[in-house]
């Protein structure tokens, strides 16, 4: 709980504590899992943009409370999916590994392994903050490594893959099955063969532009984000994008408690209620009348070439 003092926001004694405790806890607990990873490429480092795994493995990081607590999602699917799949011969956290040319240790913690005898099957928990139609490239290279070292560790058992990718707000879930593709993990290799090199060479490697750039540690010097960057914007304005960025927070938290509201007054046929001060109402809005262009397109080819034109677009700031 916060306490409003004045214009300051003052700490309970138990928010210092874990503040401070939280992210030691979690130190030793990576740690005793996976070991120090500045000493090894994991498959985790490989599926995305070099740049980062060496930064990950050559900078000290600190990252926010915030961040922090985001990540232990990652542990809460994982416990979740170990009780998905109790009952079967599981083990969790298997640990294969590798070398690259270079002689620098190559490991994948596999979270889980079912081994039913003649196959074994590898299980990667993603946790999603919204619904996936597709897995990400960088999971399907990261699988693509597990299941080849495993493969080569386990007696000619035959070897296939799942990511289970979940949604621990919503409940949402999918499974994607991953096959044994040579050519990607050769691509999974080299990629590992390229960061061994780079700490190797005391060298970074090139960066990438990747889906999570924008929660990346690294980001503010990143040469793929500021690219084209002509010059450093004046203080004032740099005070302004700080702004905006700490705000694009809570306007993700009013949507999300708006979406709640409104699901809550469709569903109990509320069109208008008080709330202390205030008054809520529930406004519907008739839908526009339009053109089914898809349709329109196979129905009448000709017709649609003509009428086919593009609107004015907009601008718009995305802050990373």
């Amino acid at each position: 709980m916060l306490f409003l003092v004045g214009r300051l926001i003052m700490k309970t004694k138990l928010e210092t504590f874990i503040n401070k405790n939280l992210p030691e806890v979690l130190k030793t607990y990576t740690t005793m899992s996976l070991g120090d990873r500045s000493k090894y490429i994991g498959a985790s480092d490989i599926g995305s943009c070099l740049r980062k795994g060496y930064l990950s493995k050559t900078r000290e990081v600190e990252y926010s409370m915030e961040q922090h607590i985001v990540f232990e999602r990652g542990h809460l699917t994982e416990a979740l999916v170990a009780k998905m799949l109790e009952g079967t011969p599981c083990k969790q956290q298997v640990e294969v590994t590798g070398k690259a040319q270079n002689g620098h240790a190559i490991k994948a913690h596999i979270d889980f392994v079912v081994d039913w005898g003649k196959e074994c099957v590898v299980v990667e928990a993603k946790s999603t903050s919204f619904p996936v139609d597709e897995p990400y490239e960088s999971w399907i290279l990261q699988v693509q490594m597990q299941m080849g070292l495993l493969q080569s560790q386990c007696n000619g058992k035959k070897v296939r893959g799942y990511v289970l990718a979940i949604d621990v707000n919503t409940g949402w879930y999918k499974s994607f099955e991953v096959l044994q593709n040579k050519v990607l993990f050769n691509l999974a290799m080299n990629n590992a063969e390229a960061l061994s090199q780079a700490l190797l060479d005391q060298e970074e490697p090139e960066a990438s532009i990747e889906l999570y750039c924008s929660k990346c540690p690294f980001k503010g010097d990143c040469p793929a984000i500021t690219k084209g960057c002509v010059e450093q914007l004046p203080k004032e304005i740099i005070e302004i994008v700080k702004k905006i960025a700490s705000l694009s927070k809570v306007e993700k938290e009013i949507k999300s408690l708006k979406k709640q509201l409104l699901e809550f007054m469709e569903s109990t046929n509320i069109s208008l209620v008080r709330a202390d001060d205030f008054t809520v109402s529930l406004m519907k809005k008739k839908g526009k009348k339009s053109v089914d262009l898809e349709m329109l397109k196979e129905m009448a080819p000709d017709i649609y070439s003509q009428v086919e034109c593009y609107d004015r677009g907009y601008s718009y700031l995305q802050v990373v």
